[in-house]
């Protein structure tokens, strides 16, 4: 028996996983509410395949409380993506979405103060984990310039997720963009009605200025983020991937926020999405295009080669993801350059990093010794890779030289965009991945045990610097920030209801 939380009184209680008409739901039984269940995903075919092709079992006992509200997820995880809320102002009002004003009955706008005590509890950790803004809309906070440049100067690599318009002000946009930000641009499509139905608004042309402004000011690094709900733009997404592909010299990452029921009962006629159904959706348009889930690209020891995962928990129904090379005219999946399937490919490795980290464990690591297990890590990653790429197409000629000058480089310490430029045809890479991260009714507590990506807030009852698992933000997310900014401000439920009417009419 599993752990969920309750569709009614939202508690943790038993769940389990059932599965109907190739479906899964996560269902509930409270002893107070019943029995409730929520949607999982719509394949329940492909949904086990990732647990079959992870070798997932799941564990024999429980793996968490699920009460977030007192547990403290970086005593039992380290993280290695630290994600801030900083405000829930906003400059849109989505008829989809619960993080902002309206919806939560009060303001949320801590001072410089309050994020200056999140980055310093921080900085110790090793390696120190990237800063990631989230709102409402992170830029419409008075000191958010500020609050990056701080996080800077303490030397964290910072991302914002924002809407985007507020960078259509070229003013605004450079002085961001200036601070080495990486920003996810939230961009659902190019058709309008996509907006007037997700957004209730009309703000796609506001935003295309806000994109180039954001491209001409040559920004640390772009990544795309778009919701995707199945009747709404699902069959858009040709057309915004030839789109993104005319600015491929600026686009590193596509994300996809699958539209999970987060408004309130009867507000908004759409239908949730999953995870996989934006797999499906690309599995149509793209020939041999693959998702695996970003677990399998978790490495230890052959992270040296291939990066460390920084976003994303380790269990095969969480995120996935999925890489597209642009040939100059196009993109095509990474599978087309493989003589195996992806998902096999990184199944041996990640068989040949478990073998590698019981031999790193068994020993120091020196002299000789070190030398030796570097040289048969190197003969043996190459091995794997030897029978799984079509080295002539991705090197080109004299290509096994090519190859090993790339792994010589990476193992030297290069960084992995530029390996792939000066020795490969990978000119250009785009990064696919979904981000379930607001699915509330299918968190249960295997999924959130291991992820590596949290929320940090303080407890202001005790001066401390806490942290929640990323997806379960939401369950604690309204009690929390209410407490912070009663405390900076030193004001009341109701003072805090009159200053919401008053942002709202604003």
């Amino acid at each position: 028996m599993k752990l969920g939380l309750c569709e009614k009184c939202g508690r943790p209680t038993d769940a389990c996983y059932e599965i109907r008409d190739n479906r899964v739901y996560l269902v509930k039984f409270c002893r107070d509410c019943g029995r409730t269940s929520s949607l999982v995903t719509n394949d329940a075919r492909k949904w086990r395949w990732k647990r079959d092709i992870a070798e997932y079992r799941e564990p024999a006992v429980q793996e968490c409380s699920m009460d977030c509200a007192s547990c403290d997820h970086q005593a039992h995880k380290k993280p290695t993506t630290v994600a801030i809320d900083v405000t829930n102002l906003c400059n849109q009002r989505c008829p989809i979405c619960l993080a902002y004003v309206d919806a939560m009955g009060f303001t949320f706008h801590p001072p410089l103060e309050y994020f200056d005590k999140i980055f310093k509890h921080f900085l110790k950790t090793d390696p120190r984990p990237n800063i990631v803004f989230f709102g409402g809309e992170p830029t419409v906070h008075k000191d958010f310039l500020e609050i990056v440049a701080l996080a800077k100067s303490y030397g964290f690599q910072v991302q914002v997720f924002t809407n985007g318009i507020k960078l259509a002000d070229m003013e605004y946009c450079k002085k961001l963009c200036s601070l080495g930000i990486q920003v996810n641009f939230g961009f659902d499509g190019n058709d309008p009605s996509i907006y007037r139905t997700l957004r209730g608004d009309n703000s796609l042309a506001v935003k295309r200025k806000a994109f180039d402004n954001v491209v001409e000011c040559g920004v640390n690094k772009l990544a795309v983020i778009s919701t995707v709900a199945v009747g709404v733009n699902d069959t858009h997404m040709k057309e915004l991937l030839e789109y993104i592909h005319e600015y491929r010299e600026h686009v590193a990452v596509w994300g996809f926020v699958p539209l999970t029921p987060c408004w309130e009962p009867g507000k908004v006629p759409l239908e949730p999405t999953t995870t996989e159904c934006v797999e499906n959706i690309f599995e149509r348009m793209i020939p041999q295009i693959e998702f695996v889930s970003t677990g399998m690209m978790k490495f230890e020891v052959l992270s040296r080669f291939f990066g460390r995962q920084t976003l994303g928990g380790s269990h095969p129904n969480c995120e996935s993801a999925t890489l597209l090379v642009s040939d100059g005219n196009s993109y095509a999946p990474i599978s087309a350059y493989l003589s195996i399937p992806l998902s096999e490919l990184l199944a041996r490795l990640r068989k040949l990093d478990t073998v590698l980290q019981k031999k790193m464990t068994a020993g120091p690591m020196k002299g000789f010794r070190k030398w030796l297990f570097d040289a048969s890590t190197f003969a043996r990653t190459m091995a794997i890779l030897s029978k799984a790429l079509k080295f002539s197409k991705i090197f080109g000629k004299p290509a096994f030289r090519n190859a090993t000058l790339a792994l010589t480089d990476l193992m030297r310490g290069r960084t992995m965009d530029r390996v792939l430029s000066e020795r490969t045809c990978f000119k250009n890479l785009l990064t696919m991945i979904t981000i379930p991260y607001e699915d509330k009714g299918g968190l249960e507590d295997a999924r959130l045990i291991d992820c590596p990506a949290v929320f940090a807030y303080e407890d202001v009852r005790t001066g401390r610097i806490r942290t929640t698992a990323f997806c379960s933000w939401q369950t604690i997310k309204d009690a929390a920030c209410r407490e912070i900014q009663q405390h900076y401000d030193g004001k009341t439920f109701e003072d805090q209801e009159e200053e919401a009417i008053t942002a709202r009419q604003a």
